[in-house]
């Protein structure tokens, strides 16, 4: 178990940096839930695809600079 201590205490969260904020002491790995597609849908036009950088619509979900999607 001595080796896995480093992932979930990574070395790099430890220094100081004039670019990232400072985490609190008590900083947690997190973990993610991600839902089986059901019946997935696909976009007809690859080209349409690439420029939404996914073939699924459902996982369309463009970053807008806020904490809520418009």
């Amino acid at each position: 178990m001595e080796k896995y201590v480093d992932m979930f205490n990574p070395s790099f969260l430890n220094k100081k940096s004039s670019v990232l904020p400072p985490l609190p002491a008590d900083a947690t790995v997190t973990m993610a839930y991600i839902p089986f597609q059901q019946q997935p849908v696909t976009y007809e036009e690859e080209k349409h695809a690439l420029f939404e950088g996914t073939l699924f619509p459902e996982l369309n979900k463009p970053f807008t600079g806020r904490g809520t999607l418009v």
